[in-house]
């Protein structure tokens, strides 16, 4: 079966629904350039808002309460940092590329610290850390925050950022240790 154009589902849609207006039909001006530019810092200024709070109230823990700006742990998932891991890929797509790679580092050393004081999980591969976790999550959220935030993060950054930042903005110049 071939399949049908957008423009031939659109108006199949609207002879099937003739009292109903879509957006198509409203025929909304282009928003000027000038617009366009002021919205996009206020969003980048906004994440950055909510993700300084974050990091400053509530790392390592899941998430942030708004009002309290205490941290507080995700039921769903119950796994460390989910913020963060959440936030990656949303660095890249506004070019932050050097919070993208301390991001990383910060991920790296949290890692290091569970395998350090946890139990081992996994008794396959004997190792534990972050992800090791013995819990019964939702597949959902798991799939979308954890799941979805690492590949996609991982996806733009093999796509966008090649060279775009120097060791010397995420590790100290002297021991080699992260700058987080």
């Amino acid at each position: 079966a071939a399949r049908v154009h957008a423009s031939s589902e659109v108006d199949h849609y609207e002879k099937a629904h003739p009292d109903r207006v879509t957006s198509l039909q409203i025929g909304m001006p282009p928003m000027p350039q000038s617009r366009i530019i002021k919205n996009r810092q206020l969003v980048k200024n906004m994440f950055s808002h909510a993700y300084d709070s974050y990091m400053y109230h509530a790392y390592p823990g899941s998430e942030i309460r708004p009002i309290t700006c205490r941290s507080t742990v995700f039921s769903l998932i119950r796994l460390p940092a989910l913020t963060l891991i959440d936030s990656m890929d949303t660095f890249i797509i506004m070019q932050n590329y050097t919070e993208f790679a301390r991001s990383v580092e910060r991920l790296k050393v949290l890692d290091k610290q569970y395998m350090e004081t946890n139990q081992v999980i996994d008794h396959i591969y004997g190792r534990g850390g972050l992800f090791a976790f013995n819990e019964n999550v939702s597949v959902f959220e798991t799939n979308i925050r954890v799941l979805g935030g690492l590949l996609s993060a991982h996806q733009l950054a093999e796509a966008y950022m090649d060279g775009q930042v120097r060791q010397t903005q995420v590790l100290d110049r002297g021991s080699g240790d992260p700058l987080i």
